[in-house]
């Protein structure tokens, strides 16, 4: 092994958890900030594309400590993303329902132990449907491109 590819190697599962962490930076943000679930799911499908990039598909089985033939994860990536998917349009017809505009979003204050009133909206399951149905699309293209 050439020490470029140690260094690399390195460097990818250190940098890796750094940006699964700005995503979900980026996901609780979104409302306040430039963020969101699209961009968020974008850094993360990053981070991890760039694991399965850099360890390439048997390397992410020999870290995992499984060893299986053909598209190991697809079924996952695209179970994910149509969850996502579900959880976006859920959220819209769920609003109309109560009567409310197609994705008009409500908003209010919930108690919970240890974190206090923290201000929630219907948009953050919205965001979260993005955010998983962009991981999973791309997770799964990064997939199938790196199978073929």
């Amino acid at each position: 092994m050439r020490m470029s590819d140690i260094v690399t190697e390195q460097v990818t599962k250190a940098v890796t958890p750094i940006m699964l962490l700005v995503s979900l930076n980026f996901f609780l943000q979104g409302h306040n900030l430039p963020g969101g679930g699209f961009i968020a799911g974008v850094m993360a499908a990053a981070g991890l594309a760039l694991f399965y990039i850099v360890f390439n598909l048997e390397g992410v089985d020999r870290l995992q400590g499984e060893e299986r033939e053909g598209y190991r994860n697809l079924s996952l990536f695209t179970s994910v993303s149509g969850a996502g998917i579900a959880l976006a349009l859920a959220t819209g017809i769920a609003q109309m329902m109560l009567g409310f505009s197609f994705l008009e979003h409500t908003h209010g204050k919930v108690e919970i132990p240890l974190v206090g009133h923290p201000h929630l909206t219907t948009a953050v399951l919205f965001d979260l449907g993005v955010y998983l149905a962009v991981t999973g699309s791309v997770l799964a293209a990064v997939e199938v491109i790196g199978q073929e």
